[in-house]
């Protein structure tokens, strides 16, 4: 239906912007994305460096510096995850937020934080206890570089429990082959004595590389479907810093959604509004590049402008072997 606006005294009738299909979307997106090549993607990026979110409070961090793995990655308050767990007489601090969209209708809730310390995986498992994912993804290995990047913070053997405070955990079983050297999944029984135990699947990505890029999309789409088949549920993720290889897997996710609902997408409004509650989420031009290849390859599999799509994949390849990430 077309409404009336007045415009400096004239009366102007406007149409309501016509509503895409999800293939019609995913097909505007893709031809865009390939007319900005790898430059204009760049260009792109160059600008949040001048984004400053409206709310910016991080007093709990600066409390907690001891439980901060970098002082340099912020955790805002009007975000953060308060523990509530066990307090007093434990400390109501986790370097985690919570991360929602205006943007689109997400079927999970997604938590984004840094990879456990040594010194506070007690409080990890507190956070696992209170929110009671579904799911947890883990972005990063435990040693990368010869650094140590996460603390090895569950039973790695099956069959194997440990306990964490007053958190009980046991590694139920381990999905894994010798041919499968990139995923692993390990379902968790999470459990406090007289309580009903949370039940839980680990996911672990262990080939995005600790500088660079991955060549393919098809890892990140995994992750992502693992996710979706656990509805409206939460999604703990980390990797080590829990902004960069951890924002580029939340934001692929809300921009598949909003492209599926047959909306217009912009990536850089999508970060920006993830920034405003994870402070620097999609840390480096590389992720963010490689989060529009993980699109259009999504977009490539449902045969949708795929000549065109073919030659983003060739210059992304080139500069993925170029390129420096978190």
């Amino acid at each position: 239906m077309a409404t009336v606006e007045e415009d400096e005294g004239a009366v102007v009738m406007t149409r309501p912007k016509k509503k895409l299909s999800p293939d019609q979307a995913l097909e505007k997106f893709a031809l865009a994305t390939v007319a900005k090549k790898i430059d204009g993607l760049r260009a792109e990026f160059a600008t949040l460096k001048t984004f400053v979110p409206k709310i910016t409070s991080r007093a709990a961090f600066d409390r907690n510096m001891n439980c901060n793995r970098y002082n340099n990655i912020v955790c805002y308050d009007h975000t953060r995850v308060v523990l509530k767990f066990n307090v007093p007489p434990d400390n109501d601090y986790i370097h985690a937020n919570y991360v929602r969209t205006s943007l689109c209708n997400l079927p999970n809730n997604f938590i984004c934080t840094q990879g456990p310390m040594d010194s506070t995986v007690n409080d990890f498992w507190r956070l696992v206890w209170q929110e009671k994912p579904k799911t947890i993804v883990m972005l990063c290995k435990v040693m990368e570089s010869g650094k140590q990047k996460c603390s090895q913070y569950f039973p790695l053997n099956q069959g194997e429990t440990k306990k964490y405070g007053m958190i009980t955990v046991k590694n139920v079983r381990k999905t894994s082959s010798p041919s499968e050297k990139v995923f692993e999944s390990i379902e968790m029984n999470v459990s406090i004595t007289g309580n009903t135990a949370v039940v839980l699947t680990l996911f672990k990505w262990l080939d995005w590389p600790d500088f660079g890029v991955p060549t393919s999309g098809m890892g990140m789409l995994r992750i992502l479907r693992q996710i979706r088949d656990q509805p409206h549920s939460t999604a703990i993720i980390h990797c080590s810093a829990g902004v960069g290889r951890t924002g580029t897997i939340v934001a692929c996710e809300i921009c598949l959604k909003i492209l599926l609902e047959g909306k217009d997408l912009n990536v850089l409004e999508v970060i920006k509004e993830m920034r405003g509650q994870r402070a620097g989420a999609v840390q480096t031009e590389g992720q963010y590049v490689y989060l529009h290849r993980t699109l259009c390859e999504y977009i490539n599999a449902k045969k949708i402008a795929k000549d065109k799509i073919a030659e983003f994949f060739t210059a992304y390849l080139a500069y993925a072997s170029s390129c420096k990430g978190e």
